[in-house]
């Protein structure tokens, strides 16, 4: 009897292990009417450059991250406002390379392309060439790679060096590990005006994150576009 109760028990666990496996991948389900304004309100603003304005939708708690290249390194900013850019050609604070400024101040979205929800564009930033244009954002994609990539290249220094438990790091890695499930990547790619189409393309990929029923602007990224990544 014993002999015949362990099998069965062995079966159980069996069709149990392989519910759990044979199980859907659990995806964020978003509302449009609530996604989609946000998404073009930010577009318009970063078209007018009234940061202000989009500082309406950073975090207090969480803040914006900026993520680019730093000397063919993955690097990261946190900042709690976007106001420290250049004003009047007069840099008021110098917390992020100017060349990031630059790409901030030049953003340029033509109108309210439409949201395609769907697999994003594969592109190669140095030879510029893209598989399609226009604006896409997937929720069942639950990444923030960027943000990631920069984290773990941060600690992997850490422990190379040797250094002691650096609080920031755990802090971010902390914040990072929250908005992960929550957030949503929306990347823009188009021809400049007047370009052929074969030539630069212009490039904006921006991350929203659902905090109490409300999405916030938590990462600009700067990192995957760029060549020498």
């Amino acid at each position: 009897m014993r002999i015949i109760l362990l099998i069965l028990l062995s079966l159980a666990n069996i069709a149990c292990s392989q519910k759990i496996e044979n199980q859907p991948a659990v995806t964020q389900t978003i509302s449009q009417q609530e996604f989609e304004p946000t998404v073009y309100q930010l577009i318009d603003f970063f078209n007018k450059k009234d940061f202000e304005a989009i500082n309406q939708y950073i975090h207090k708690d969480i803040g914006l991250f900026i993520v680019y290249n730093a000397s063919t390194s993955p690097t990261m900013r946190r900042i709690e406002q976007l106001n420290n850019l250049k004003s009047n050609n007069k840099i008021i604070e110098n917390t992020i390379p100017s060349w990031v400024e630059d790409e901030l101040l030049g953003v340029s979205i033509s109108g309210n392309p439409k949201i395609q929800y769907e697999q994003y564009p594969t592109f190669n930033p140095c030879s510029e060439k893209v598989n399609k244009l226009g604006l896409y954002a997937n929720p069942k994609e639950k990444n923030i790679e960027a943000l990631k990539i920069a984290l773990d290249y941060y600690h992997w220094e850490l422990k190379h060096y040797q250094f002691e438990k650096n609080p920031v790091w755990e802090e971010y890695q902390a914040i990072a590990d929250k908005i992960a499930p929550k957030t949503v990547k929306v990347v823009y790619i188009e021809n400049f005006p007047g370009i052929l189409p074969n030539d630069e393309k212009n490039i904006f990929i921006f991350y929203l994150t659902q905090l109490d029923n409300k999405w916030y602007l938590t990462i600009l990224d700067f990192y995957t576009m760029d060549c020498s990544a």
